[in-house]
């Protein structure tokens, strides 16, 4: 069994966040989560799939590379129509 689980975390108390590196088969991994969840009740444990997370986040890293082109583009154009209605005065 492939060990592609992770677990994230988030605190009760003060809304901190966390995922961990290390990866875990999804028997191990589930264990886990629940001692984890009973020794810290405090803290909620839950498992990600990390193949699962990883195309979300190479989903989400391309649309903000299209989305920083589009705002370059932007600001390109402004500035241009910047540069030509001051010359024009």
């Amino acid at each position: 069994m492939s060990k592609t689980h992770v677990i994230r975390w988030k605190s009760k108390i003060n809304g901190r966040a966390g995922r961990g590196t290390k990866h875990f088969a999804l028997g191990e991994a589930e264990t886990l989560v629940q001692e984890l969840n009973q020794e810290y009740p405090n803290i909620h444990h839950e498992l990600l799939d990390s193949d699962v997370l990883n195309e979300a986040e190479s989903e989400s890293s391309a649309d903000k590379e299209q989305e920083d082109a589009e705002s370059s583009n932007e600001n390109e154009k402004k500035q241009t129509s910047y540069q030509t209605h001051a010359f024009s005065e």
